[in-house]
């Protein structure tokens, strides 16, 4: 299951060992926005992208092959790691 708003990392697939977050864009339908870098606090490597919907986000995912854990963040869920 994608985890919005959760930090994760990726276990296996492309990108196997960076840090990923998924936000919800407030589009209607809502689109979103993956930002992804080498360490959990967005400062190294730091990139996103962007996919249409939810069915894209699913596929990016699937095309990545992506197994992610999601951790805990320390100040809560709704913690940004980054400043858009």
């Amino acid at each position: 299951m994608i985890e919005i708003g959760k930090l994760g990392k990726i276990s296996s697939g492309d990108g196997i060992g960076k840090f990923l977050k998924i936000q919800k864009l407030p589009d209607d339908p809502p689109s979103f926005l993956i930002l992804m870098a080498h360490d959990p606090e967005f400062h190294r490597g730091y990139g996103d992208y962007w996919v249409e919907d939810y069915e894209c986000l699913e596929g990016f995912f699937a095309e990545g092959k992506w197994v992610v854990e999601w951790l805990e963040a320390e100040g809560g869920e709704d913690e940004n790691p980054a400043p858009l």
